[in-house]
């Protein structure tokens, strides 16, 4: 009992010294150190508890001193990363990040320099020689292991941890859910708000959640539905272009910039309905934006830090936008000036039910800013070929790159939110030209990722952006602020439609004919839960929404003819961009694109060229193959 009872003093007081690191690297100064402590010091227990968890293992291994190193060095290193996010982004590091991971390795370069990068993987090297030789110079305890002592002890800590972390929850000691994730970093400290991101995902089951409640949601909470339209027989386009970081400086009470670096957007807001839009994340999160806008889905009722692209929408079809207008006869296309495999954006959307993804794979004539992001001023033209390739109206939602960080300084991003300023200017005015009806809608992502506070804002707030609708059908100039959950909702009532589950509950609320806040957000949980975990009792029992087929681009890439000629293939065909690769029986080929109408491959054997089948592939960065055009022979030899 004696030694049971030595190794507990010894873990918590090596659980709280980690705690101390931990908030120390989260926190960046002592002074803050202190002042979280001394104001929450039962939390601060709490979260020496949640690390002590796994130390608990040295009750039943002899290996207690390697178990220590290496339980300290995961909790130690995982406070490092958040202290190391944090410098780039306002959101903290959440077990999110870690679905995340190969993204991050990509934007590597982006955010580092290569000796820092250099220096990071040394470390790492070093990091696992010591893990090893720890292993191997660590004393091994002589002491006979009682494992069932042991596991009495490891359950007895794990049921009382996870009492006393559970009586904090109801107590409201800590929160369940952060509205503002930042914020409870913050306040509950790393240890319990990270392993609440691990535990705690998708949205719990409502309490009262059945077929009676959603009946009468369905009665009492959603506007009637009808078709649309402000004029008979009328169906504008809808277009939506989501501003990657797009913000207005001038709401930063110390910006720097003397100049207006977004004078076109001011002027559209002057003269076209707009307002704040409430987004969910700060500084990151642009996927998260993305599904709330598409979907009409509270975040809040999620995980912290969860991307649903990442976890249920990876095999979940969902309602959206999409889906909503294609029940009155639109095409539904989404673009992106960036890999097609981000955030698994190739999945999901099929999962949302658009018909084509065009993601920069698809396009030519790229141009890039100095940190290497594609300027956005390309999506012009292939929002313009988007609304040519149907004879009927359009949805098409634009997701924006050039403005992403990391920013050298704040004059560099407003460089390129001024050039992004230019793009809405160019795309207005071809859209200007287009005889048929077209809504247009333009917002920010999510603020830049600086450093700033709610205080350093004239709107008090880091997470409004501005969103102005353009559109040639003379809408009323109304000022609304709405959340990103909403806007579909608010633009669609603009436009007198009517059409889908939670535009309708969500206008019923804008409507002002629901005034009880409390209640809106109860259903709107209910209705989430349903659609995406429950019974799908808003349907009748089956959700009629299925992944579509996405097609990758809205232009064919065609193969015409393909001659070999001293050892170069040449295929020679339409809509081939930098991103097509030519492949040999699937393998790709080192491929020089010349233009749209021909691609080389050079130095192929003879042999390979009779014995292979030739096909062309959409090829990105992340060697993730996205469409194939054709297989074809050359001649067979035997």
């Amino acid at each position: 009992m004696k030694i049971y009872i030595r190794w507990l003093f010894r873990l918590l007081a090596l659980s709280a010294g980690i705690n101390i690191v931990i908030e120390l690297a989260s926190r960046k100064s002592l002074l803050n150190l202190g002042s979280y402590i001394g104001n929450s010091f039962l939390i601060f227990l709490l979260n020496t508890l949640i690390i002590f968890l796994p130390f608990t293992i040295v009750y039943v291994t002899r290996r207690k001193a390697f178990a220590c190193f290496m339980i300290t060095f995961i909790w130690i290193f995982m406070g490092i990363v958040n202290g190391i996010l944090l410098i780039f982004r306002t959101t903290p590091f959440t077990a999110a990040d870690l679905r995340l991971v190969k993204y991050a390795m990509s934007l590597a370069t982006v955010y580092f320099t290569w000796m820092q990068i250099i220096l990071m993987g040394a470390a790492g090297v070093l990091a696992l020689i010591i893990l090893v030789g720890v292993w191997k110079k660590a004393p091994v305890s002589q002491e006979k292991t009682r494992v069932g002592s042991g596991l009495a002890v490891i359950f007895l800590s794990t049921a009382l941890v996870l009492g006393i972390t559970s009586g904090a929850m109801k107590c409201g000691l800590v929160a369940v859910h952060f509205g503002n994730i930042g914020q409870g970093f913050k306040t509950y400290g790393f240890p319990y708000c990270f392993s609440n991101s691990v535990f705690n995902t998708g949205i719990s089951k409502p309490e009262g959640y059945g077929s009676e409640t959603l009946e009468t949601i369905q009665s009492e909470e959603l506007v009637p539905e009808n078709t649309y339209a402000i004029t008979e027989n009328t169906k504008p386009n809808v277009i939506w272009i989501q501003l990657e970081s797009f913000f207005d400086p001038s709401l930063w009470k110390n910006n720097p910039v003397t100049y207006d670096p977004i004078p076109f957007f001011h002027q559209l807001q002057k003269n076209y309905p707009g307002g704040y839009i409430s987004v969910p994340s700060v500084g990151a999160g642009t996927a998260n934006t993305e599904f709330e806008s598409i979907t009409g889905m509270n975040l809040d009722f999620f995980g912290p830090g969860e991307y649903p692209y990442k976890t249920v929408l990876k095999k979940t079809s969902c309602e959206s936008t999409a889906f909503d207008l294609k029940n009155l006869g639109y095409t539904a296309h989404t673009i992106h000036n960036n890999e097609a495999t981000f955030y698994d954006r190739n999945r999901v959307f099929a999962q949302l039910g658009f018909d084509t993804f065009t993601p920069i794979e698809y396009m030519n004539n790229i141009e890039r800013n100095p940190t290497g992001w594609c300027k956005d001023k390309i999506l012009t033209g292939e929002i313009i070929k988007t609304l040519d390739s149907t004879p009927g109206p359009d949805y098409i939602y634009t997701i924006s790159v050039q403005g992403h960080g990391k920013y050298p300084n704040f004059e560099y991003y407003c460089q390129q939110i001024s050039e992004m300023d230019q793009f809405i200017r160019s795309l207005v005015n071809t859209l200007r030209t287009r005889k048929e009806p077209i809504v247009l809608v333009m917002y920010g992502d999510h603020l830049p990722g600086f450093e700033w506070s709610e205080d350093d804002m004239k709107n008090h707030s880091l997470f409004q952006t501005e969103y102005v609708i353009w559109n040639n059908m003379n809408l009323p100039v109304v000022k609304k602020d709405v959340e990103a959950y909403q806007i579909s909702s608010h633009v669609l009532n603009m436009l007198n439609i009517h059409e889908g589950t939670m535009i309708r509950f969500h206008q019923k609320y804008l409507n002002g004919e629901n005034t009880d806040k409390e209640k809106y957000l109860e259903d709107m949980k209910n209705l989430e839960y349903d659609i995406l975990y429950g019974e799908h009792e808003v349907y009748g029992g089956e959700s009629p929404y299925q992944k579509t087929n996405l097609k990758m681009g809205t232009d064919k890439i065609k193969i015409d003819k393909v001659v070999y000629n001293d050892s170069n293939l040449l295929i020679y065909g339409e809509n081939f961009t930098p991103y097509s690769k030519i492949c040999f029986d699937g393998k790709e080929a080192e491929t020089t694109f010349v233009w749209p109408q021909l691609i080389i491959a050079k130095d192929i054997p003879e042999k390979k060229i009779n014995n292979s089948e030739i096909s062309v592939w959409q090829i990105g960065r992340d060697k993730v193959p996205l469409s194939e055009d054709g297989i074809y022979h050359l001649g067979w030899s035997d």
